[in-house]
This record gives structure tokens, sequence and C-alpha cells, in this order.
């Protein structure tokens, strides 16, 4: 797996290799910087891997809902993701003290972004990717932007890693309520 801080001016995607799998991989054309998986096919606990990492994240809670954040196999939260109500923006908070903004930037929820405490960006996720193809079509991927003066910012993995999990877990939510709402 390769570094984060190799990328430069490569144009990174999260694909999912298969429609019906939740395993997606972040990459370049040639190289692989990053993946999330879901071992169970119903629940929030994802493992997420990078070049500086293993990490699990879960959503937690009812009506006060969070995501925890741990190195993979341990017990306490490096850092814990709190929503606000529709989970299209919210805050996550490291054990180190720093604090980044997640929020859609758009009406139709195809473009999200990590900003720091200064309210600059960090990272810009779009659905899609370049290249459309057909067998793509029900797949979930996203183009990913890094902000090339944050590229070596000490959370950049995790924060992209996370975005991603929030992003699939949104529509996870969004592919349940509307199951619901055509059974009623």
């Amino acid at each position: 797996m390769k570094s984060l801080k190799d990328v430069q001016d490569k144009t990174l995607n999260w694909v999912q290799p298969k429609a019906m799998h939740q395993f997606f991989e972040l990459r370049d054309q040639n190289e692989l910087f990053g993946t999330i998986f879901f071992p169970k096919s119903v629940g929030s606990l994802a493992e997420a891997e990078a070049f500086d990492g293993k990490w699990t994240f879960k959503r937690v809670g009812f009506f006060n809902t969070q995501i925890t954040i741990r190195k993979f196999g341990e017990e306490n939260n490096i850092a814990v993701f709190k929503p606000n109500l529709m989970a299209t923006s919210g805050t996550i908070h490291f054990n180190s003290g720093n604090i980044f903004q997640w929020h859609t930037s758009n009406f139709w929820g195809s473009k999200f972004e990590f900003k720091d405490s200064k309210n600059e960006t960090i990272i810009v996720f779009k659905s899609g990717t370049e290249e459309q193809k057909l067998k793509d079509w029900f797949k979930t991927q996203a183009r990913v932007e890094i902000i090339r003066d944050k590229i070596n910012l000490e959370e950049l993995s995790l924060l992209i890693l996370i975005g991603w999990y929030l992003i699939i877990v949104l529509q996870m939510d969004s592919s349940t309520s509307a199951v619901i709402a055509a059974a009623t």
C-alpha cells in the first residue's frame, strides 16, 4: 500500500470492485492507497486501512448517535465523530485536540468535504469517478481531491477513510429508508 504523501498531483478514487460487496479501495490508476471493508452484511462496523495504520469505525447510540474511531484491535477511541441531525454534517474530535468539520457542500449531496479549525478545506469527495463505465452504475464510487498544502496533515489518511465511511453509512441509511417507505 502506498503512502498518501506520494500522491502529489494524482487523482484518487474510491472504487467498489464488486457491486454487491461492501469492500472499497482508494486508488489512482495503478496504486492502492487504502481500503474499507464491512465484515458483516448488516451493521455499521468497518475495518479501514492505509499505509500508516489500520482502524475500526462503528456507529453507536440511538438518539445520541456518534461514530467511534479506534486503532484496530484496541478498545479506546482515538477520535469520535458527532453528526448533526441528518448526518450530512458533523464534527470529528481527535484525542489530540484537533477538530475537523464535515459537511455536504452542494444541494444534491454528491459533494462532501472536511475543513480544519481555520475553516480551510482539506479534502473534497465528489460522486463518481473520472472515467464512468456502464459496469460501474450500481457501484458506490467517488473522486478524492486533497488540497495540496494539506498533504502532510497528520490525520490525512484517517480523514480520507472516515469521510468515505460516512458517505457509505449515509447511503445505507437512505437505502433502508427507501425500503421502509416502499413497504408502507
